[in-house]
């Protein structure tokens, strides 16, 4: 009878001890999330700053990451400024080169939204997802912000969503 009820306790002490594990190691926070922080660095940087990337290596299949990565241009100063965002709190920020100079308007939809279309048209992943939100250009019908999603499973190719109106585009091979 004793060794019954110290096994439904170790059961019991199993049971709570995963729940809790799951909620503090859960995945993070959404790109928006961090996006007014980020921005508000870089317009202490340069008044001009414009946000053209957003990304992360290290997102989950919610499209969530525990850090982001925001990349702004100074037209005036012709400079880049990345700003990582870490669980919730700017992590870094500094001066970079940068070869993105297309600005990325504030009105796109955010990163949990662009997995969730993605996987509606086939998007498969076990755990992890690089995500990028940029301006394309070549190989678009129409030049705008896209989402560009890599999982764990992308079978080589990539997925884009259309960033402004958050329908899918199309899946592309990996170059």
């Amino acid at each position: 009878m004793r060794s019954t009820r110290l096994n439904l306790f170790s059961i019991m002490i199993a049971v709570v001890f995963s729940l809790c594990a799951s909620l503090v190691f859960a995945g993070g926070a959404t790109a928006k999330t961090g996006f007014s922080q980020a921005q508000e660095s870089a317009r202490k940087w340069q008044a001009d700053a414009v946000l053209v990337q957003i990304i992360t290596v290290s997102g989950d299949m919610e499209g969530t990451s525990r850090k982001w990565s925001y990349l702004f241009y100074s037209p005036q100063a012709k400079k880049g400024y990345k700003v990582d965002v870490k669980d919730s709190k700017i992590d870094q920020a500094i001066e970079v080169p940068s070869s993105f100079t297309d600005a990325v308007d504030g009105d796109f939809i955010d990163s949990a939204q662009a997995i969730t279309e993605g996987k509606k048209k086939g998007l498969k992943g076990k755990n992890r997802a690089m995500m990028t939100l940029h301006i394309m250009q070549q190989g678009t019908k129409s030049q705008g912000a896209y989402w560009n999603i890599v999982s764990d499973q992308a079978d080589g190719r990539s997925t884009l969503i259309n960033a402004k109106t958050g329908k899918f585009f199309r899946h592309q091979a990996l170059k």
